[in-house]
């Protein structure tokens, strides 16, 4: 039993290394341990989309003292998409309504360096479900933002 731990273990560390030639460690990290998953009870901002390729994504906003104290989302996507969110959700805690709207596409992929061509409509779909929860959130607060 120990020789097939010890076996799993070898496997799993080349798996990791032959990713790591292909996507950034932040893509990796946030797609396989992503931060902020969940949800909120009666968040000030949210949202759902579902995109083209048919993932969903929930985006979950508290604001306090004009600030997003907590960001939290949701979806059934692919790595690439729970990679996304978490950086989304990540970029916003602790800032402002304005800082917030440079939280978009491009900021994602920023943050992710190695995003696949083919699933760069991942930071898209995070993106604007973000921005989709934060203008529910300045909707909801009012102008004192």
């Amino acid at each position: 039993m120990e020789n097939n731990r010890e076996i799993e273990e070898i496997m799993m560390g080349m798996v990791y290394e032959k990713a790591m030639e292909i996507y950034s460690e932040a893509l990796i990290e946030h797609g396989t341990n992503p931060r902020n998953h969940g949800t909120i009870d009666h968040p000030d901002g949210y949202a759902k989309i579902t995109g083209p390729c048919g993932d969903t994504v929930e985006m979950f906003l508290r604001m306090k003292d004009k600030k997003i104290e907590e960001s939290k989302f949701n979806t059934d996507g692919c790595i690439f998409s729970i990679a996304a969110c978490s950086i989304a959700a990540e970029m916003a805690e602790g800032k402002t309504v304005p800082e917030c709207i440079g939280i978009n596409q491009s900021a994602i992929l920023g943050r992710l360096e190695k995003m696949p061509k083919d699933h760069e409509h991942c930071a898209l779909l995070a993106a604007m479900t973000f921005q989709k929860a934060l203008k529910q959130c300045i909707g909801i607060r009012g102008k004192d933002q």
